[in-house]
């Protein structure tokens, strides 16, 4: 698919769906290289679980460093861009495409066999989401989460920060400007009890 197909897409997925999709453009390339300086591509085996990638402008910078034995799993409740991201990704055996909510993504982990998850790279637009839906997912994320897990994901403003604080210890926000919208990245641990 084109990258202008993409983006006509992408709006017109967008004008049915705002609340879901967030934006009306997908992600620049200036922030998925924002988010993706936080992954170590250096470590074998890596397992990276990717929530909302919409078009896949996350996944496609992913794919470009993941090594065979590495694992991508994207989780897209948008059943018009989960089918376009299998077509897309579908000669990436290491990588695994969802369409279904991040609510069951521990059951999506137990399929595949995998028992800890190195990144969580999250595209939900959390801030135009009901509450209840935010912390169902933020409750799911940390759930997944080990000590050593780093939780990345973009937001509009920092409006959610006191939310994502109830949740995670955050370690990181950085302002990308090169994004349509503006984009603040928040990179989280799991709050570790025993401190």
């Amino acid at each position: 698919m084109s990258k202008i197909i993409e983006k006509i897409e992408f709006i017109y997925q967008f004008l049915n769906k705002p609340k879901t999709i967030g934006s009306i453009i997908p992600s620049s390339k200036y922030l998925s290289k924002k988010i993706l300086s936080f992954v170590d591509f250096s470590k074998s085996g890596i397992v990276l679980l990717e929530y909302g990638a919409g078009t896949g402008p996350f996944t496609s910078e992913i794919v470009k460093y993941l090594k065979p034995i590495d694992q991508l799993i994207v989780i897209e409740l948008n059943p018009k861009f989960a089918t376009d991201l299998k077509e897309k990704f579908k000669n990436y055996k290491n990588v695994k495409i969802y369409e279904d909510c991040v609510a069951n993504t521990k059951k999506i982990l137990e399929k595949e066999g995998v028992k800890e998850v190195d990144y969580i790279i999250s595209g939900i637009p959390f801030s135009s989401l009901p509450k209840d839906v935010t912390q169902d997912i933020l409750i799911s994320t940390e759930s997944i989460m080990s000590n050593t897990t780093l939780f990345l994901t973009f937001q509009y403003s920092k409006f959610k920060k006191s939310t994502f604080e109830k949740y995670f210890k955050i370690i990181d926000i950085t302002f990308v400007l090169q994004n349509i919208p503006s984009a603040y990245v928040f990179s989280m641990h799991k709050i570790n009890h025993t401190d």
